[in-house]
C-alpha cells in the first residue's frame, strides 16, 4: 500500500501528465505496475523528469532514511522519504536531471555520486544549505525533515563533482 505520494498537480505546456495505476488502466504517461511506496516513488522519480525534460533532484542521505525532492522550473513537484535501495535505483536511472547531494562527514557521498555514472553531480554542504530550512518548512509544512533537506540542496549551488 502506498503511504503517501505528494505530487503537485499542475498544467504543463504539453498538457496534463497522467499517472495511472496499471490495475485500473493500462494507458497513461506513467503507468504504475506496483503498489508499494518504494516502487511508486522509484517509478515517479525516474519517469517524470524524462517526461518534463529535466529539472533538479535533491538527495539527503541518512543512516536509515533518505530524502528525495524533484524540482522542475523552480517548483517542487515530487518528494519522498525512501530507503537506500530506492535512492540507488533513482540515481542509476536519473535521466536528464541536475543532481544535488547533501555532503556531511556522516554520509558516503562518493558511493551515491558513483551511482550517477560519469555525469556531474553537485555536492552541497549540508550546513551551508541549512539557511533555507525555516523558509521551506513554512512554505511546505507537509514535508518531512529529510524532504526539506533534499529540497534545500536543490536551491544551493554546491561544488561540481564527477566520479568515474
Amino acid at each position: 500500500m502506498v503511504r503517501r505520494v505528494a505530487f503537485n498537480v499542475a498544467l504543463f505546456e504539453r498538457g496534463d501528465i497522467t499517472v495511472v495505476d496499471a490495475m485500473y488502466r493500462e494507458r497513461g504517461d506513467v503507468v504504475l505496475s506496483c503498489g508499494d511506496y518504494r516502487c511508486v516513488a522509484r517509478e515517479l522519480f525516474t519517469a517524470l523528469p524524462k517526461l518534463l525534460g529535466g529539472g533538479s533532484l535533491g538527495v539527503d542521505l541518512g543512516a536509515a532514511r533518505n530524502g528525495l525532492a524533484y524540482v522542475w522550473r523552480g517548483e517542487p513537484v515530487l518528494h519522498a522519504v525512501v530507503d537506500w535501495q530506492t535512492v540507488e535505483a533513482v540515481l542509476r536511472n536519473a535521466g536528464p536531471l541536475e543532481i544535488y547531494i547533501g555532503s556531511s562527514p556522516y554520509v558516503d557521498v562518493k558511493k551515491a555520486a558513483a551511482l550517477a555514472g560519469c555525469r556531474e553531480v553537485r555536492l552541497v554542504d549540508e550546513l551551508a544549505a541549512s539557511w533555507s530550512r525555516r523558509w521551506i518548512r513554512a512554505r511546505y509544512p507537509e514535508l518531512e525533515e529529510d524532504e526539506v533537506d533534499a529540497l534545500a540542496f536543490t536551491y544551493y549551488g554546491g561544488v561540481a563533482a564527477s566520479i568515474c
